[in-house]
C-alpha cells in the first residue's frame, strides 16, 4: 500500500493531473521534513537550549508584543501549559520579560527583550545567507517564479 498515493482521491493512474498531484504531495512532504531538520539546526545555533516550539513562541511574542500567554497558545494552536513551559525557558534565557497586564491584574503581558530582538535579527541574517547558498545556482527568474508559486500555494493552504 502506497500511503502517499492513497491519500489522494482515487483516480486512474493514467491521469496526468493525478500523477502530478502525487509528485507535489511527495515534494511538499519532503520539504516539510527537510525544513524541520534545518529549523532544528538553525534554532540550536540561535540558542542551544531552545527547542523549535520555544522559538515559535518567541517569534509570536516578537510579532505581537505585548501579548498574553493565552493569546500565544491560540495563535500557535498549542496547549497553554506548553506555552508556559516555553515562556519559562525564554525568560530564563533573558529573551522575554513579563509584566502585569494593567487591564487585568490576574494576567501578564509578555514582551521580547532587546537581546531577543538583536538575536532574531542575526538569526534572520543566517537564514537569508542559507537561502542564498541553497539558491546560488538558480537563475533570478527561477527564484521569482518559485517565490510566486510558493506564495500562491501558501494562500491556497490558508
Amino acid at each position: 500500500m502506497d500511503v502517499v498515493s492513497d491519500s489522494l482521491p482515487p483516480r486512474s493512474h493514467s491521469d496526468a493531473r493525478y500523477s502530478h498531484l502525487v509528485e507535489v504531495e511527495q515534494a511538499v512532504s519532503l520539504l516539510h521534513q527537510l525544513s524541520r531538520a534545518k529549523l532544528r539546526v538553525l534554532v540550536e545555533r540561535f540558542d542551544a537550549d531552545l527547542q523549535p516550539a520555544g522559538f515559535a513562541v518567541l517569534r509570536c511574542v516578537v510579532a505581537n508584543s505585548p501579548i498574553r500567554s493565552g493569546d500565544i497558545a491560540s495563535a500557535l494552536g498549542i496547549d497553554k501549559s506548553a506555552v508556559s513551559r516555553q515562556l519559562t525557558i525564554l525568560r530564563d534565557a533573558g529573551l522575554i520579560d513579563a509584566t502585569p497586564d494593567p487591564a487585568d491584574g490576574r494576567a501578564t503581558l509578555v514582551v521580547a527583550t532587546d537581546a531577543a530582538l538583536v538575536a532574531l535579527k542575526l538569526f534572520r541574517e543566517d537564514v537569508r545567507a542559507e537561502y542564498e547558498r541553497i539558491l546560488d545556482s538558480w537563475e533570478t527568474e527561477e527564484i521569482v517564479a518559485f517565490g510566486a508559486l510558493l506564495q500562491k500555494f501558501n494562500t491556497s493552504l490558508s
